[in-house]
């Protein structure tokens, strides 16, 4: 009795899906991403200013020229020079949502390739990206995000995900053209974000070598075993299992070259930066360590992540498991009841596995850092501190963090698919509402924990400090150079003046790092002996001009002053500096 011929919907892999169902899906994913990111994250979001602000300085050096973070050494110099061209013409009101679109567009893009590889199709990869919005929203292991704005790592995120793609075909067909434009797309995602891009080309460049040296072992075995029975397959397959490997090897050196070169354009500035030896070689310890365990302790010290992060992670991971277990048995079960019509789904499973091993090496990478960040004592009593801070300030935890709820959603939604097609007594309209209700749930989870004001600040107060900037940006000198309050957010965004300084604000290079340190310890110290007489006088401002060269200063809780404010508002005051 013959076999009918397996379809589309049997094999649960998208096969000659049209261009048009391609199309349509990936714009409603890109809708998606884009309205969790505006409705979780107003504009500014939180680290626009941070981003944005150096753009538009980086194209134009007079603005807010007496910024000294604005003026230090830029460690994302391809995506300052793209978006910097924006900001001639466009405000930064107006190149904040365009980016957002357009990251949201790769992202988009690089999750409907993904999602082909492993056989989801065009419903599923929407539900898919439904619960990665839905799970991202839930947490974090160490601060990562991709729908909460617009910064250089998200395009970089989307151009990874396309490698990745890529990638798979590449590793499964053992071509090496797939693995040149996998390489292309990995390079560009440098090319915006030096650490992205060269996470993710580290993880691709050790799974391949894994994988081909399995596939390899693997070949040798069944070579031996039909040497032994001397057939003719046995034979046949030592003539290729030498090439075949050779022809892998080959294409990951395409893909190599090929992510170098793209990426040398973004990764040359960074490299840089990195390895500059202007200071003494304690200096560049000191300023790795207030980097590491100081500014950005929330993101590169393991001792530093909540209880609740640690249990996201572990969580989330013990699901992406589950379900990967579930899809083998599945596919188990699938073989045996019809061995002819498997093909499909054993392809989409390779490709799985190809993710998965991507996945372990970014899980590998982290849990090095956490070895190497672990400490029980004070950061500065751990031995070895110095090359442990050199080791971290590059973010060891960033691939994985922002992979896990990619692996989650995209193997949670092949298991929803496959049980769709297993569950045939499930009436067709149920599974409709149960997919719509999950595209809907990270809409409704993105407005409720959207915050109405930036951390540290009421409503009321946030309002009278966009008040505030703006008399600032009307009343003063464009050259002004401004002391801000340590919680000051979206300063240079709102008012187009200079900080003297700003904690969020902190350069990534060694020189503006100890800059950054000193002048906060500067203000520290001059408030502290300022306030010890129970007043601001004008001999204290006058030493303050002395020092820092402010010209005025914004606050709410320091004074009282002996001159009065030359603006004042519900929660702020401005102070000039005689």
């Amino acid at each position: 009795m013959s076999r009918a011929r397996p379809t589309s919907a049997d094999s649960g892999r998208p096969q000659a899906e049209p261009i048009g169902t391609r199309l349509w899906s990936c714009l409603f994913i890109a809708g998606l991403f884009l309205s969790v990111s505006l409705l979780s994250s107003s504009i500014p979001g939180v680290n626009e200013p941070h981003y944005l602000t150096k753009s538009r300085s980086f194209d134009n050096p007079d603005w807010c020229s007496r910024d000294f973070f604005l003026t230090s050494t830029n460690a994302h110099y391809c995506f300052f020079w793209l978006t910097g061209i924006l900001t001639r013409w466009l405000s930064l009101d107006s190149v904040a949502p365009i980016g957002r679109v357009v990251s949201s567009l790769l992202l988009a893009i690089g999750w409907s390739m993904l999602g082909r590889s492993i056989g989801l199709t065009s419903l599923f990869r929407i539900v898919g990206a439904g619960l990665f919005a839905s799970i991202s929203l839930l947490g974090s292991f160490s601060g990562e995000w991709l729908l909460g704005g617009f910064e250089s790592k998200v395009p970089a995120w989307g151009l990874a995900l396309m490698a990745i793609s890529l990638w798979i075909r590449g590793q499964l067909q053992t071509c090496p053209g797939w693995m040149t434009v996998a390489g292309v797309t990995c390079g560009l995602a440098c090319f915006f974000h030096p650490v992205v891009g060269g996470w993710v080309a580290a993880c691709i460049c050790f799974a391949s070598v894994s994988l081909s040296v399995v596939t390899f072992q693997q070949t040798k075995r069944q070579i031996s075993l039909c040497e032994k029975a001397r057939t003719e397959s046995g034979r046949f397959s030592s003539e290729i299992s030498e090439p075949r490997l050779l022809k892998s090897m080959f294409g990951l050196a395409c893909f190599s070259f090929s992510t170098i070169i793209l990426s040398l354009p973004g990764l040359v500035p960074a490299l840089r930066l990195v390895m500059d030896k202007s200071l003494p070689l304690k200096d560049r310890e000191l300023a790795s360590f207030y980097q590491v365990f100081w500014r950005l302790k929330h993101h590169l010290d393991p001792t530093e992540l909540l209880a609740s992060q640690w249990t996201y992670a572990f969580l989330v991971s013990g699901g992406v498991l589950l379900c990967v277990s579930q899809l083998r048995q599945s596919e188990r079960r699938r073989s045996e009841a019809r061995p002819l019509g498997s093909e499909a789904e054993s392809r989409a499973m390779d490709a799985l596995r190809c993710l998965l091993v991507v996945f372990a090496f970014s899980a590998a990478i982290a849990f090095g850092g956490v070895l190497i960040g672990w400490h029980t004592v004070a950061a500065q009593k751990m031995n070895g501190w110095e090359w442990r801070a050199s080791l971290l300030k590059f973010y060891p935890f960033r691939c994985f963090d922002a992979l896990l709820p990619i692996m989650a959603a995209l193997v949670l939604a092949r298991c929803i698919q496959v049980w769709r097609l297993l569950i045939t007594h499930v009436r067709s309209g149920v599974r409709i509402l149960i997919a719509i209700a999950i595209i809907a749930a990270p809409l409704v989870q993105a407005s409720t924990a959207r915050e109405a004001a930036p951390a540290g600040y009421t409503v009321e107060q946030f309002e009278d400090w966009k008040d505030a900037c703006q008399w600032l940006r009307l009343n003063t000198p464009p050259h002004a150079l401004i002391l801000t309050p340590r919680e000051s957010f979206a300063f240079k965004w709102f008012a187009e003046r200079a900080e003297f300084v700003c904690y969020k604000d902190c350069p990534q290079d060694a020189a503006g790092i100890l800059t950054w340190n000193k002048r906060l310890w500067l203000l520290h110290d001059w408030t502290l002996k300022s306030s010890t007489d129970g007043q601001y006088g004008n001999d204290d401002l006058q030493n303050f001009r002395r020092l820092t060269n402010c010209d005025y200063i914004v606050t709410r809780i320091l004074g009282p002053f002996e001159s009065p404010p030359i603006w004042e508002g519900r929660e702020w005051k401005i102070y000039t500096v005689p």
